[in-house]
């Protein structure tokens, strides 16, 4: 069995693979193949999960590639998290809006829709190789926006698709550190959309927790109880909280754009950095790390980027498929009924069962008014989109990136997507 992962010269491979290796004995593959555009990064990242790979499973053999159909040919499941444009395209996508004094973010508000412009013509492109050289192969995607690229995959190809987002099972993860609990003891009643999603109750045994979390929130430093984590994620879960506190819903991170916008927006204008100028620095600083472990002998050494999330969902998902387990997680599936209130076509974020027919959704709970009135109309202005990517319309472009609830005004609308236009160049072609 070949296993290939296409971006394979992410900061975040290595550990995807070290996630591959704990479920080898689940999945026997045989070869992982990585394959990237970009020759050097693939070359330093090969280096390094050679050694990890050897060191465990010497019977695996580790190839690398710049040719996406060598890396597609014979495999059995195809790990996706591209960036099209790379981390300067993110910039640019978080730059131009905040210029208009317009929430500059990778993936929710104009950042999210210049993304999907760039991002869905080539997982398109992806699924037409996979549908030709690896008919039966399953493509598990963690490229954003996932939810469009979910719902692209659905209307316009017929491959065995996946998307995946890790903010569910982060949040899952949180939860169950703060109570001292495995993980998959903590279950979570979740809907929402892509980067748009709410938790609304947290079972343990069956019971209830939410309003035991509500007094936790009230009477303890709940941010001090989280592991060593980042500014970042810091930030994010403050944020969380005092959504949290107001409303007792517990909230997806990206709430905070909709919830919290002058506040958001004014700490963005207040960074001397985009968080896309601060991961280019990262980047940096850890493909350089990457080198030096590579000359080592001993290559646990290496440190990560994080992503813990993903390389247990994304292996996770690949061994239910496999062993038809039948697990819970949450996927980003096209409706058919299962929120209450929802267009049956619009993609939704919602618990599934994972097995080796593929993707089971759960119906749920009608959402409150107030969630259901801000789905309905981000996943309209997620319709557009993914139209407006697929048939590179700028009339359908305009009138996408207006409804979108983050853009003030037309006006503002057609100055950001023509800057847009004008500094991507070739990776964003409208007619």
């Amino acid at each position: 069995m070949k296993i290939s992962v296409i971006g394979g010269g992410s900061a975040y491979t290595p550990g995807l693979v070290e996630g591959l290796i704990k479920i080898h004995q689940e999945v026997p593959y045989r070869e992982l193949c990585l394959m990237d555009i970009d020759a050097p990064k693939l070359k330093t990242v090969t280096a390094i999960v050679r050694k990890i790979v050897s060191e465990t499973l010497p019977e695996v053999k580790v190839s690398s590639t710049l040719d996406r159909i060598e890396a597609i040919k014979g495999s059995a499941f195809i790990l996706c998290q591209i960036r099209v444009g790379g981390l300067a395209g993110r910039v640019l996508d978080e730059r131009i809006p905040l210029k208009y004094q317009v929430i500059g973010q990778e993936t929710v508000g104009p950042g999210g829709f210049a993304m999907a412009l760039r991002t869905l013509p080539e997982m398109y492109a992806i699924a037409q190789d996979i549908k030709e050289y690896a008919p039966d192969a399953w493509l598990i995607n963690y490229s954003n926006p996932s939810g469009m690229v979910a719902a692209m995959l659905a209307k316009y190809t017929d491959i065995n698709a996946i998307s995946i987002c890790d903010v569910p099972i982060g949040v899952q993860h949180y939860i169950a550190t703060l109570l001292k609990l495995p993980r998959e003891q903590v279950k979570l009643d979740y809907v929402g959309l892509n980067h748009l999603g709410w938790f609304r109750k947290v079972f343990v045994d069956g019971k209830d927790i939410m309003p035991m979390l509500e007094d936790m929130a009230r009477t303890t430093d709940i941010l001090a109880m989280l592991p060593g984590e980042d500014d970042k994620t810091l930030h994010e879960s403050e944020m969380m909280l005092r959504i949290f506190k107001k409303l007792g819903v517990i909230p997806s991170s990206y709430l905070q754009y909709y919830y919290l916008t002058r506040e958001s927006l004014d700490a963005q204008l207040a960074a001397a950095k985009t968080r896309g100028e601060v991961v280019q620095g990262i980047e940096k600083e850890l493909l350089a790390h990457f080198e030096d472990v590579a000359q080592h002998e001993d290559a646990h050494l290496w440190k990560s980027r994080g992503g813990q999330w993903h390389s247990e969902l994304m292996v996770g998902i690949t061994s239910a498929i496999y062993n038809d387990t039948g697990q819970e997680y949450v996927i980003n599936v096209i409706n058919k009924g299962c929120v209450p209130g929802m267009d049956p076509e619009a993609c939704v974020e919602i618990p599934c069962l994972i097995d080796k027919r593929g993707v089971r959704p759960l119906h749920v709970d009608r959402p409150g008014t107030d969630m259901l009135g801000l789905m309905q109309l981000v996943a309209a202005y997620e319709t557009l989109t993914v139209e407006t990517a697929m048939e590179q319309d700028y009339n359908k472009a305009l009138r996408a990136l207006n409804l979108n609830p983050l853009v003030p005004s037309l006006e503002v609308a057609e100055k950001i997507l023509n800057e847009y236009i004008e500094a991507h160049g070739d990776f964003i072609t409208l007619k």
